[in-house]
């Protein structure tokens, strides 16, 4: 049968119409296939009206903020950061406290060194804010190191010093009474000639440092500060044979702590220390060592006596070598029969005890020549500082309050010992003192006197 040839065209146009329907679905589903990819992946921005646009690869703002907040702040309660900016002065705990990277600083344990924190939201950190300057922080003595009361001294006028003819009395004391060989006149000029001296009111310590004190601060230096932890020199020498060590120091070491020998030690003044050391240690409590006028008038004070307790001598009322040598000092309290006017303890006997002062024998005679000085602090340089009081291990002639002892600084001395001074704890009002009794030429001394 022959094929129309008309028919055929009729048919292949209804054909095209439905081939290009087909096209054009088939396009626009691939185009709307790779649109949504496109949006999908950022590629493509619609700006619809009310949405916020977003660049491309744009970080959000709270994840930055999260991580900020977690650095600076926290362990502050919050709910979910926000984009804000936090500021640390009004964040406000709300909620359940969440956990956070920061160390929080727990109690101290005694005896721990001090550490330096700041406070956000009433919660210690170890870490301080950046951009915050923290005050300082002052170290002080740790409650371990338990000062000496301290006694109030008045200030006032007295005379520092003797003359020949008390110290040619006491010469003669020694050698008579107390069968000392080698008794010098030579051992007194250094406190001749009498001179007139004003000291302001002052507070003394009642008792001499004694070895448990002392321990305490070595301690509280740390470890082989002994050597040299007192302004970078050697502290006292401890028990043992070797460098910085003495036989007889009661003070142990055992390469991480100090501490006494013996209990019968513990409130026993502490000596084989050096004059740094004993400066070292007044600082670190707050206060310094007396100077030599201030020692002096505290001893003598009313009326210049010979001895804290008056003008005779009495070997019941201090520790010295008469009537025998007992080999060392007694207690910082024992002797209360030989205290002072102002119930100062053992300025006489026990320890001699290192004062401010750098040692010349011609000071006096300087200051005699200079009248009317206040508060006297001594040469102003020297090799020898000065010591006071008589030990345990000397004649009653040195107990006097008139007598000066030299020694090298750097020099611990099993009888050298120390007590602190420091400002007056409250007003005090200068008191005038009597001149001391001392016996002028061809003048019998008061009765009692010198025996």
């Amino acid at each position: 049968m022959r094929r129309d040839p008309s028919a055929l065209r009729g048919r292949t146009r209804d054909s095209s119409w439905q081939w290009l329907m087909i096209g054009i679905v088939l396009g626009l589903g691939c185009a709307s296939v790779f649109c949504l990819a496109a949006y999908a992946a950022n590629l493509l921005v619609l700006n619809i009206p009310g949405q916020v646009a977003f660049a491309p690869n744009q970080t959000p703002t709270i994840i930055e903020v999260e991580r900020e907040v977690t650095r600076v702040v926290v362990v502050t309660p919050t709910e979910a950061p926000t984009a804000a900016e936090p500021t640390v002065a009004t964040q406000a705990p709300i909620g359940t406290p969440t956990v956070t990277p920061l160390v929080i600083v727990p109690t101290q344990p005694f005896g721990a060194a001090p550490v330096m924190t700041s406070t956000i939201a009433g919660i210690a950190i170890s870490t301080p804010v950046v951009g915050v300057t923290l005050p300082a922080i002052v170290p002080t003595a740790p409650a371990a190191v338990q000062p000496t009361e301290l006694v109030n001294i008045p200030g006032g006028t007295f005379i520092m010093g003797t003359d020949l003819a008390e110290a040619t009395r006491a010469i003669e004391d020694c050698r008579d009474r107390d069968g000392g060989t080698g008794c010098d006149i030579s051992f007194t000029t250094d406190s001749i000639p009498p001179h007139s001296v004003t000291v302001n009111s002052f507070a003394l310590e009642r008792f001499e440092v004694t070895y448990q004190q002392y321990v305490d601060f070595l301690n509280a230096l740390g470890p082989r500060s002994h050597l040299n932890g007192c302004g970078g020199q050697p502290c006292a020498a401890v028990q043992g044979q070797g460098v910085g060590e003495r036989p007889r120091s009661f003070i142990a070491f055992d390469g991480t702590r100090y501490s006494v020998t013996t209990e019968l030690y513990l409130n026993r003044p502490v000596a084989y220390v050096t004059w740094y050391g004993a400066d070292a240690y007044c600082k670190f409590i707050g206060r310094r060592l007396p100077t030599e006028a201030e020692w002096e008038y505290a001893a003598r004070r009313p009326d210049g006596r010979l001895y804290p307790w008056g003008n005779a001598w009495d070997p019941t009322r201090a520790r010295t070598s008469r009537p025998q040598n007992m080999g060392g000092p007694e207690p910082v309290n024992a002797f209360p029969n030989g205290i002072s006017a102002d119930g100062i303890y053992n300025l006489a006997g026990n320890v001699s005890e290192w004062v401010q002062d750098w040692y010349s024998p011609t000071y006096y005679g300087e200051q005699a020549a200079n009248p009317g000085v206040i508060d006297p602090q001594g040469p102003p340089s020297g090799t020898l500082k000065v010591h006071r009081g008589g030990s345990w291990d000397a004649l009653p002639l040195f107990a006097r309050t008139v007598h000066r002892g030299d020694r090298d600084p750097l020099s611990p001395e099993l009888f050298i010992g120390f007590r602190c001074a420091a400002s007056p704890q409250a007003a005090a009002p200068i008191v005038p003192v009597g001149q001391p009794t001392i016996a002028l030429p061809n003048t019998p001394l008061p009765s009692g006197a010198g025996n």
